[in-house]
């Protein structure tokens, strides 16, 4: 979105021009989505980072840009002809909720886009499933600092770097891999159960074979 200009302050002793009201098509930006934006705003804690999946301006809460937010609260003065300093002080508190949510949330995910790093180094297939398993064992953990999309495509991703191990190691076999679901089965569903989850995640489908005597290290 396009910078707005910066206001002209009137010379002194000069009258202070007025805002234009906002045309019904600018009004109709708002809210634009599905979240409960004054209850976010008064919040007395922090936004989960469940809930940046809920959309406002057009947008998921995730995406929202401090130019969004610039935009928003020109446009909640300008429509709230009655309140606009009202309109103005919610959406500073809004931006406040939501910048935090969002800054936990990109913290874990860097993590996670490290973590996908590291298992790329790894060499054996033993050490990438031991590595896919403990992810697999902290999708509990992780839930309660990501959306509910990002959990899904993290297990996604799990799921499907599983099966590439599976189907790599000799003697392993070609066998179907977790599902999303399956692996999405070790997350709570209620933020009560996260520290009661267990950290044991068991490969549904088997653990790699041990390593057969008289085979090479390469051929494992």
């Amino acid at each position: 979105m396009a910078q707005q200009p910066a206001p002209v302050r009137p010379a002194p002793g000069q009258p202070v021009p007025a805002i234009a009201p906002a045309s019904a098509a600018e009004c109709a930006q708002l809210p634009g989505g599905n979240a409960p934006v004054n209850k976010i705003a008064q919040l007395g804690q922090p936004l989960s980072p469940k809930s940046l999946d809920l959309t406002y301006f057009n947008k998921r809460l995730a995406d929202l840009t401090d130019e969004d937010f610039d935009r928003i609260a020109d446009l909640a003065s300008r429509c709230n002809r009655t309140q606009p300093k009202a309109a103005v002080e919610v959406t500073r508190k809004l931006r406040n909720v939501i910048r935090e949510s969002q800054t936990v949330r990109t913290d874990t995910l860097s993590k996670v886009e490290t973590g996908k790093v590291a298992l790329a180094k790894a060499v054996t297939p033993r050490q990438k499933v031991d590595w896919l398993h403990d992810a697999w064992s902290e999708l509990p953990k992780i839930a309660e600092t990501v959306t509910k999309t990002d959990l899904r495509e993290y297990a996604a991703w799990i799921a499907r770097s599983l099966q590439a191990v599976y189907d790599d190691a000799p003697g392993y076999g070609k066998r179907p891999p977790p599902t999303v679901s399956e692996v999405l089965s070790v997350v709570p569903t209620t933020a009560e159960q996260v520290m009661a989850a267990s950290q044991a995640t068991p490969d549904s489908r088997g653990p790699l074979p041990a390593r057969a005597r008289g085979r090479s290290r390469e051929e494992q």
